[in-house]
């Protein structure tokens, strides 16, 4: 059932990406901390189940929305950089706060100042 468990988190970890870029959006601080948090806490579920974790969170970098695809490969950036960049450099040709913070991504990685999430 390790495949359920796993698939659980995935999708759990599209959806609070998606509620955290409607909190940046409305300007709720509170909404886009805790959203934040749980994403941190599901990407380290996923990395847990090992390889295969990593595998499936890289490929929701080449999710249809943007956002999901996002926040997927910044938190996959490790695993493969140059996918990872392809989907940022994607991502931020999106107007607004999207495209923005994926261009800001992309500048932090090249700059050596980010060296993705923590495990």
């Amino acid at each position: 059932m390790q495949d359920d468990k796993l698939t659980r988190l995935l999708h759990r970890f599209a959806t609070t990406a998606a509620a955290h870029y409607q909190a940046l959006q409305e300007m709720n601080e509170e909404r886009v901390n805790t959203h934040a948090q749980m994403i941190a806490g599901l990407y380290r579920s996923i990395i847990c189940t090992g390889e295969s974790g990593r595998q499936a969170l890289l490929e929701l970098v080449d999710d249809n929305d943007p956002v999901v695809a996002g926040m997927a490969a910044v938190y996959s950036i490790r695993y493969d950089s140059i996918r990872c960049l392809s989907t940022l450099e994607r991502v931020a040709r999106e107007p607004g706060l999207l495209g923005f913070r994926a261009q800001v991504a992309i500048e932090r990685w090249e700059s050596g100042e980010w060296l993705g999430p923590e495990e």
